[in-house]
């Protein structure tokens, strides 16, 4: 069996992947490599948010820009080992079987939640409603930009998969402190499963 020595993780907007990949990442000592921040570097723009809707703009004007960051996130996944990465495409580019790839479900509400935390986290005010159009619009884009590029159907795949998790019910209501009470009681959640697969993987080189 080949060594499991990299973890991709995908998932809808919204849905915890770029907070519990770095939390993945700080409890194995592995190293965290997201998309959001390779996206930055290919569209020139200066914000500390790890997304804005300008970056999509311009990722709809110049679909070069997904391709040529899809092929530099590809090549340092390649290279490395003990990587945890969170990105949307990497478990359908990535074909080694070197990986455990990760589909983090969350509901639509649940994700509206997220994403309007994330706003109050810098000092932002946004109506849920708002925040849930936000996760669906960039929805609908990921999914159109993703076929049109790749003819990648985006979305869980079972045959695709090592693991599926939902972390749907880890959020109450739409404040800072539920929402980190939830990441601390998902997270070992998550941590249990992926130290299993990990742990079954290590047996199987024996």
């Amino acid at each position: 069996m080949t060594r499991k020595n990299r973890i991709l993780i995908s998932g809808w907007t919204a849905a915890g992947k770029t907070t519990h990949a770095r939390l993945v990442a700080a409890e194995l000592g592995w190293t965290y490599i997201g998309m959001s921040h390779v996206m930055k570097e290919f569209t020139a723009i200066k914000d500390l948010r790890d997304w804005t809707p300008q970056q999509d703009q311009l990722r709809r004007s110049d679909r070069s820009i997904d391709l040529k960051a899809d092929d530099h996130l590809l090549e340092v996944v390649s290279s490395s080992s003990s990587i945890i990465v969170d990105a949307w495409l990497q478990p359908w580019l990535y074909r080694s079987s070197s990986a455990i790839r990760v589909w983090l479900d969350s509901s639509s509400s649940a994700r509206a939640k997220k994403c309007t935390v994330s706003y109050l986290r810098d000092q932002n005010l946004m109506p849920e409603r708002q925040a849930a159009n936000i996760v669906h619009d960039k929805d609908v884009f990921a999914r159109e930009q993703f076929a049109r590029l790749y003819g990648i159907r985006f979305g869980y795949d079972p045959a695709l998969f090592d693991l599926r998790i939902d972390n749907s019910t880890y959020i109450a209501d739409t404040s800072i402190s539920a929402s980190d009470a939830g990441i601390r009681e998902f997270q070992p959640v998550l941590m249990r499963r992926l130290e299993f697969l990990l742990e079954s993987a290590r047996g199987g080189e024996e």
